[in-house]
């Protein structure tokens, strides 16, 4: 007599069994057990995520770009429009945050997301379950019958293509849980130390680079601009000096609600972001809620959000830029968000020397742009930044591309500036907040490079002579800060060391009433140039000062 086996039941015996399993991953496990038993639960399996609201199969085939399970799920009636949640721990998101702003500044290609594999014991799970207000029917986690990170291995060995790439989502090791697994977290769940977040397929699919998935999901009503919350781990660009010496202007600030397009194009999946843009995406990276924020394409105006093409521009992404402009999707190559960061700003902060950086001016960018500071009434152009930053080698790219030596830090209610680039060069580097001050102090190889660029300013026609709003020279700026390297390069460059502020020779002359003389400390940093032929200068140590 042949032993007993599930698969020698009549199919309608099957169909009742499986009814009366209570978890999707019992169904799951099945499903795994041979060819017969697999396409039987299959289809059972996605009808029953439908009927308990479980999202899992939409969210992995968008993951895993996954046509046939996308379209099993569909057919089941899954909701293309469906909201994903879940949480992630906050050191988790710090470090991934931290990591995203410096390969961004470094114009280092993103990490590929490895930030997602986090521990699984910070993510809560819901388990799926027939009666999901039944507490004795949650688990802490789903189950697992497979150790395997090939999913398309799941179904049973001699199934088709077609049958292996509608993988079963409901099989995921705990080191391969990522976004895509808990995504049937409740909205009013609170988890400490853990920070929310909500995405949707689109979001996953444009990750990836899946358009098939994208196209399948807008077939089926999905909407192309939708936001996301802790999904993307870019952060908003203020400016360089902004976050640098004014951290809480970034900090204080609301998330960014990323749209999809943003999300394919920090990852650099070019064709994704042409199809979204072909379907009508708002060029907008932000999807906001408030529908007073729209996209203009003649205005110029600022816009609400950064576009399609400051992103581009900062991810190096030279085809997008021009499929942006040639298609008049953008129109304003030199348009400004909210903070007034243009393209060229992106492209320059992101280190885009090869690639949209030629390519933006080239199609008349402007790369004196002015970024509004921190500070009321004031901008910054890109070579005043690098200048302030202590950033050389940037400040002569710039200096070589044709930036203005003669603009930098402006003061926008005063004609005529304010600092220019040479006047920053002479004063010490921006500090972040908080930093020792000893730490800002020019080590020989940053000195050097410092006089090297202030010689460029010069000889591309940088005034020795130029004054600030107060009065003072470069010369004045360099003796306040103790800058002997910066004293040395304009002793080089002819300046007179040996005149005040006033343009009068020291110790020449009688001063008029009322007028300040020049302190001694600043005589005798003059004198140790003058006297060392513009070779010798003070040691630089802890104790220097400003």
């Amino acid at each position: 007599m042949a032993p007993h086996s599930l698969t020698a039941l009549p199919i309608e015996l099957l169909v009742f069994v499986i009814d009366n399993l209570e978890r999707v991953e019992d169904i799951a496990a099945l499903a795994l057990t041979d060819r017969r038993l697999y396409s039987t639960a299959n289809p059972l399996l996605y009808r029953r995520a439908v009927e308990c609201n479980d999202a899992r199969p939409v969210a992995w085939a968008a993951h895993r770009g996954l046509v046939a399970t996308l379209k099993m799920a569909l057919a089941a009636g899954a909701d293309p429009c469906r909201e994903f949640s879940d949480c992630v721990a906050v050191e988790e998101w710090e470090r991934a945050t931290a990591a995203a702003r410096t390969a961004a500044r470094a114009g280092r290609e993103k990490e590929a997301w490895a930030m997602w594999d986090h521990d699984p014991g910070h993510v809560p799970v819901v388990a799926w379950c027939s009666e999901p207000d039944d507490d004795s029917d949650h688990a802490s986690t789903p189950a697992s019958s497979s150790s395997s990170t090939d999913h398309s291995s799941h179904a049973p060995s001699g199934s088709s293509d077609q049958e292996s790439d509608a993988s079963s989502p409901y099989e995921i090791p705990s080191s391969q849980r990522s976004d895509v697994a808990p995504a049937t977290v409740p909205a009013n769940a609170f988890h400490p130390n853990t920070v929310s977040r909500w995405f949707y397929a689109m979001h996953l699919a444009a990750r990836g680079g899946h358009d098939e998935i994208i196209k399948i999901l807008l077939s089926h009503g999905a909407s192309v601009d939708v936001p996301s919350r802790h999904f993307c781990a870019c952060t908003p660009v203020y400016g360089i000096l902004n976050a640098l010496e004014c951290p809480d202007q970034v900090e204080d600030n609301e998330p960014p609600l990323w749209s999809p397009l943003h999300v394919a194009i920090c990852h650099g999946r070019t064709e994704t972001a042409k199809l979204l843009l072909s379907r009508k995406a708002s060029p907008l990276m932000q999807t906001p809620l408030d529908s007073r924020y729209s996209f203009d394409r003649d205005s110029r105006e600022p816009t609400p959000f950064p576009t399609a093409l400051h992103h581009a521009a900062g991810r190096g992404l030279t085809e997008l830029v021009r499929y942006i402009l040639d298609n008049k999707i953008q129109t304003d190559v030199n348009v400004q968000d909210l903070t007034t960061l243009t393209p060229f700003y992106y492209a320059y902060a992101h280190r885009r020397w090869d690639s949209t950086v030629p390519l933006l001016l080239s199609l008349g960018a402007n790369i004196d742009c002015e970024t509004k500071m921190y500070i009321p009434y004031t901008a910054i152009t890109p070579l005043g930044e690098a200048c302030r930053l202590g950033d050389f080698a940037v400040a002569d790219r710039l200096i070589d591309l044709g930036a203005d030596v003669k603009r930098g830090f402006i003061a926008t209610t005063s004609p005529g500036g304010c600092l220019t680039p040479l006047h920053m060069c002479c004063m010490r580097s921006a500090q972040a907040v908080g930093e020792p001050k000893e730490k800002g102090e020019d080590d020989e190889a940053r000195g050097r490079a410092r006089m090297r660029t202030i010689e460029k300013l010069v000889r591309k026609g940088a005034q020795l002579d130029a004054r600030d709003c107060f009065g003072s020279t470069p010369l004045m700026a360099a003796v306040q800060s103790c800058n002997t390297f910066a004293l040395e390069a304009l002793s080089l460059a002819g300046a007179d060391v040996d005149e005040d502020e006033y343009g009068e020779r020291v110790g020449v002359g009688k001063r008029t009433a009322g007028r300040a003389v020049l302190s001694s400390s600043s005589l005798s940093s003059k004198r140790r140039v003058k006297e060392g032929g513009g070779v010798v200068r003070k040691p630089v140590t802890a104790s220097s000062g400003m």
